[in-house]
């Protein structure tokens, strides 16, 4: 009998213990925006989500021309934060979406270049509003002087302005490379 309980406790120990799942989802720019729509709306699956120089979820809301202007560049007071919960909030009702309550403690990281022409910074902001809304364990990154793209320390664009082939900031850490990357950026474009 002894032995029977001890199973059931061990059980329930380590069933508190695992995650949901091991699937995270992370993109970049639209990407970014398909990210924060699948963790939210799927987060009795997905467990974590990178947005990556996205807009919020239900941004755009059905409109083509949102989505290619505030969406993209704002202003923020146009993106109704509330009413994109409230959206959210009747798919969860209707049961076309996961219980929001799932969300709780997932971890979610948030990047946005300080030099983003694409999507500017705060409309990527407001993706911490909507997550910070159901107690997620919020990372953000908003302080590098990157545009749009992933960051690394040896491929991609020659400096702060887009990368339009790859989408990749080439940052190096020492303001002696900085400097060297800049003068190589105006050679390019002068010549």
């Amino acid at each position: 009998m002894l032995t029977i309980l001890y199973i059931i406790v061990a059980i329930a120990s380590i069933s508190e213990g695992i995650p949901r799942t091991d699937v995270t989802v992370s993109g970049l720019s639209s990407g970014g925006a398909m990210t924060a729509q699948l963790h939210l709306v799927f987060s009795s699956t997905i467990s974590g989500s990178g947005v990556l120089a996205g807009p919020p979820y239900y941004c755009a809301q059905g409109s083509s021309t949102r989505a290619d202007t505030e969406c993209l560049y704002g202003p923020t007071r146009l993106i109704p934060v509330e009413k994109l919960l409230s959206q959210l909030q009747s798919y969860v009702s209707a049961g076309t979406a996961d219980p929001t309550s799932n969300l709780k403690n997932d971890p979610v990281y948030i990047f946005s270049g300080r030099f983003d022409p694409v999507v500017f910074p705060d409309v990527v902001k407001l993706n911490e509003k909507i997550f910070s809304s159901f107690d997620t364990n919020i990372t953000t990154n908003y302080e590098k002087r990157a545009t749009h793209g992933y960051m690394t320390e040896n491929f991609g664009g020659p400096c702060e302005f887009p990368d339009l082939k790859y989408f990749i900031n080439n940052w190096y850490g020492t303001s002696e490379q900085f400097k060297k990357r800049l003068q190589s950026c105006f050679t390019d474009i002068l010549t």
